[in-house]
């Protein structure tokens, strides 16, 4: 895969009943408001979602029917993150990177660039939560159990409460150890990763902030130069 110009990048959208500004983006795309030639989600688009529990694939069926047509008209590259995984049933025409695939590797304007959600360097304990939580069979285990949705509505409403964004302390000193693992695997010249919320740009290291999209017009550096607000430029 290459990355093009017109390339856009969404990230952390935790879509749900209150948090509905992706639909409005993604319709923006479909109508053509917003020219693009290729899609990269960078994971947790969804609150909640995985093919496996059907009343988050009952309460997402509008917006995952939207991104599967969005696929007939353009490249979509979607990064699982740690809300929304197992989703190659949902999505079958659509690029599916799992966590266990991440970093993604590409190369662009004679740069390799690293992509992932961000939930990966992680403890054992947190590595072994998500092959339970990823395992089809526990996970239809969980399904069958689930009557009248007991379970699924009490994660929904969970997660509405959950306080998802705010500022991480040291996060420059987090950054270059984030780098230094990154380029522990191969050499990196930039990494683009969500998960944090931070919204944050250097020339190493990008963090987008939560339900930010980040649109290339001329090459990937460009990236640079069409953020959004609130970054903290280092």
């Amino acid at each position: 895969m290459t990355i093009q110009n017109g390339t856009i990048f969404i990230a952390d959208s935790h879509y749900n009943q209150k948090r509905r500004q992706l639909k409005s983006l993604l319709l923006k795309i479909q109508n053509k408001e917003i020219e693009v030639t290729q899609i990269i989600f960078m994971g947790d688009i969804f609150d909640f979602l995985t093919s496996h529990l059907n009343y988050f694939t009952l309460i997402n069926a509008e917006i995952i029917l939207l991104i599967n047509k969005l696929a007939t008209q353009f490249k979509i590259l979607y990064l699982e993150g740690n809300h929304d995984f197992n989703l190659q049933e949902l999505f079958p025409t659509i690029h599916i990177i799992k966590r266990e695939e991440q970093p993604y590797i590409v190369k662009v304007d004679n740069q390799t660039i690293a992509m992932a959600h961000g939930d990966i360097f992680t403890p054992f304990s947190y590595n072994l939560y998500c092959k339970i939580i990823r395992n089809s069979t526990f996970m239809k285990f969980l399904n069958f159990i689930d009557i009248k949705f007991f379970l699924s509505k009490f994660t929904e409403e969970t997660l509405m409460k959950k306080k998802i964004c705010h500022k991480q302390k040291n996060f420059l000193e987090f950054t270059q150890n984030r780098i230094k693992k990154y380029n522990s695997l191969s050499k990196i010249d930039l990494i683009i990763e969500g998960h944090f919320h931070q919204g944050y740009l250097s020339k190493n290291y990008i963090n987008l902030h939560i339900g930010m999209e980040i649109l290339i017009k001329e090459s990937m550096m460009a990236i640079l130069w069409n953020f959004s607000l609130n970054l903290q430029i280092k």
